[in-house]
């Protein structure tokens, strides 16, 4: 490990630890030197890295702000590794599968009257729609990111949250129909009812049931 990885490594630690003033800004470039003994060609070092990743932003005449970005990070990661070839879509499918189900289960025994306000209307704007213009895949989207709110784990709701939008394109390609799918399918309210009756298992079930159904429409397209 390099000098310049190690005090990245440091500075993060700082970030994690909340070590930083009320406005959100590290110490300066010469307190940060001083503070690990390094020169500030390191520290700067450090910092473009840390910037690169989204965890700072420096503001000229200010400092380093620290960014509450976790969720962009998280997303641009999942998005990189895509983009390399480390994983395919089909991976991502098998942990949405994996992660949504989770979601559901826990959804079902935590939501609270808000969630189910949130989940309960989006369903309404899908069933109302007259077309699956972008507002209803809003609509769509909102409902998983919510679900994965109502689980009360705060980690599957930043992943959740992190991976839906890059779902989009195969979302709207195993929605090539000329028809409203949740107006005649109810995938999204089967799962909401069994939540609102605090059925766990047919919540898991019934999220089951709507992702083999948008996996069986992408093969079709």
């Amino acid at each position: 490990m390099t000098l310049a990885e190690r005090t990245q490594r440091q500075i993060e630690q700082m970030i994690l630890n909340k070590e930083y003033d009320a406005d959100n800004y590290l110490p300066s470039e010469g307190e940060l030197c001083k503070k690990f003994s390094v020169s500030r060609v390191t520290v700067r070092d450090a910092v473009r890295s840390l910037e690169t990743r989204g965890f700072l932003k420096r503001i000229h005449g200010k400092g380093l702000l620290v960014l509450d970005n976790s969720m962009h990070v998280l997303s641009r990661s999942i998005t990189d590794v895509i983009n390399r070839g480390d994983c395919s879509l089909e991976n991502l499918m098998e942990v949405r599968t994996i992660m949504e189900q989770a979601c559901a289960d826990l959804a079902a025994q935590r939501a609270t009257e808000e969630d189910l306000e949130i989940l309960d209307q989006s369903c309404k704007n899908m069933e109302n729609a007259s077309e699956m213009d972008g507002a209803y895949f809003a609509n769509d989207q909102l409902f998983h990111v919510q679900l994965a709110k109502a689980s009360k784990n705060p980690l599957l709701a930043i992943i959740v949250d992190a991976y839906t939008p890059l779902l989009r394109d195969s979302i709207l390609l195993a929605s090539r129909v000329d028809y409203c799918i949740e107006k005649r399918h109810h995938y999204h309210r089967a799962i909401y009812d069994c939540i609102l009756r605090r059925d766990s298992q047919g919540a898991v079930a019934a999220m089951q049931h709507h992702l083999q159904a948008t996996e069986k429409n992408q093969g079709r397209g």
